[in-house]
């Protein structure tokens, strides 16, 4: 039995996030460097990726750097420095290197939008519209595409709401930009290729403090990282002894698009990666990550249960509340027939969510809905470990679900999309593919157990 998917990526943000950082952990985790590079010699720019390991307070991480590549051999065709290498080296194409030496370099807020970054921090030059980002995204591939499409629009919806003007009004520095499109990209891009399933994170310490921009001195987080901050649980200490900003723009957009779960988690590490920051702190500046599976599903998780009963609302309106209420961080909705005061016949709608998304869809209840107040519990839930496995049945592969608890598996479930794609290629019923597939996946399971 084939696995396909099934591994968790545990991001520990104890001295905040940054899309360096979060390149660097993915590379010091071990991700496939000449399949990253093929993916970022689509998209046609010309740049330089540093890459080098440093020490933070005794810790060897994994430091990244994007640059413009400058000087006369940088439009020399036959050589030319690698768009995935600041050593100033002459390499092909598609070369990442590692180096034992940190490249020396000025620190500069990643923020990719001129308006709130330190003028003096970013080299004066061209700049890019949003469109021309937009059809550079769209030379990726799928699924990374419609995923760095979808991150780098929030984050110029975010800059435009900051400073009260609209995304076709946002222009960014070239260098900025790039910056933020190579980190995205290798964000979404890197994730595929460690196979990781699911993205857990822990609280983001944000830091605290000022910072100085293009506009004057603004507190940490600056604007338009406060806005993509929404609905995730952050730590911010005024009286902390470090008071400088720790979670950029491109940081929060990957904990924002990224990651699945904001909780704590049991899980099997295989591997442990450090990416670093550019900060010099007492406490280390490094994104620190787990690699690995998710532990036994042995105890409970505490969710938030939000109940409304409702007696005057349109039909019309459940549909577009239910989505509006996914989208915002519920993890079930579901509707039940009651009977209410004055023989009513009324509608209790049921939301499951994180605790930290509690705010949110209270809110989206009250605005969506016309009820005039919202119940809260506390319910615990225990859960299978899930994972996605691929069988081989008489009509062609497909993928089934099996759940397990405390290392037993409880059960096995055909995936719906994949049954639903062989049903329409062999001409066969649903329900029958259904049974083909279930009896392959019983036998290849049992199988496997004999074989282990």
């Amino acid at each position: 039995m084939k696995e396909v998917r099934g591994r968790v990526l545990y991001i520990d943000p104890f001295s905040g996030i940054a899309g360096d950082m979060f390149l660097g952990l993915l590379l010091d985790l071990g991700i496939d460097q000449d399949a990253l590079v093929e993916e970022l010699e689509r998209l046609g720019l010309r740049f330089d990726l540093s890459v080098s390991q440093v020490n933070k307070n005794g810790i060897a991480a994994i430091s990244t750097k994007v640059t413009l590549p400058s000087g006369p051999d940088a439009d020399e065709e036959e050589h030319v420095h690698c768009d995935s290498c600041g050593c100033g080296e002459e390499h092909g194409h598609g070369h990442m290197e590692h180096h034992d030496r940190p490249h020396p370099h000025k620190h500069h807020h990643e923020h990719p939008a001129s308006e709130e970054t330190d003028e003096e921090a970013l080299p004066h030059g061209d700049r890019m519209k949003v469109d021309e980002i937009l059809d550079i995204l769209d030379r990726a591939t799928e699924p990374t595409r419609s995923k760095a499409r979808d991150m780098f629009l929030a984050l110029v919806e975010a800059e435009a709401q900051v400073h009260g003007t609209t995304i076709d009004s946002v222009h960014l520095h070239e260098t900025g930009a790039i910056d933020a499109i190579v980190e995205i990209v290798s964000a979404v891009k890197g994730l595929e290729l460690l196979g990781v399933d699911r993205v857990v994170c822990g609280l983001v310490n944000t830091g605290t403090g000022f910072a100085k921009m293009a506009h004057g001195t603004y507190p940490v987080p600056a604007p338009a990282t406060a806005e993509l901050l929404k609905g995730i649980p952050i730590h911010m200490n005024s009286f902390a002894e470090t008071r400088k900003e720790l979670v950029t723009p491109t940081g929060a957009l990957i904990l924002s698009h990224l990651v699945d779960e904001f909780a704590p988690i049991s899980m099997n590490v295989e591997q442990v990666g450090y990416g670093a920051g550019k900060r010099d702190t007492a406490v280390p500046n490094v994104l620190r990550g787990f690699l690995g599976y998710s532990g036994s599903a042995g105890g409970p998780r505490q969710l938030v249960l939000l109940e409304s009963n409702i007696d005057d609302m349109i039909p019309e309106l459940y549909g577009n509340l239910l989505d509006v209420l996914y989208q915002n961080g519920a993890l079930d909705v579901f509707l039940t027939a009651v009977q209410m005061k004055k023989n009513r016949p009324g509608t209790r709608i049921s939301v499951l969510g994180e605790a930290h998304s509690k705010e949110l869809l209270v809110q989206t209840l009250m605005r969506e809905s016309t009820t005039l107040g919202v119940r809260i519990t506390y319910p615990e839930r225990y859960e299978a470990e899930r994972r996605l496995v691929e069988v081989d049945s008489e009509i062609g592969p497909a993928q089934v679900k099996l759940g397990s608890y405390r290392g037993e598996t409880v059960n096995i479930s055909p995936e719906y999309e994949s049954c639903r794609r062989l049903s329409e290629q062999t001409g066969m019923p649903l329900k029958q593919v259904y049974a083909i597939v279930l009896e392959a996946a019983h036998m290849q399971h049992a199988t496997s157990e004999e074989n282990e």
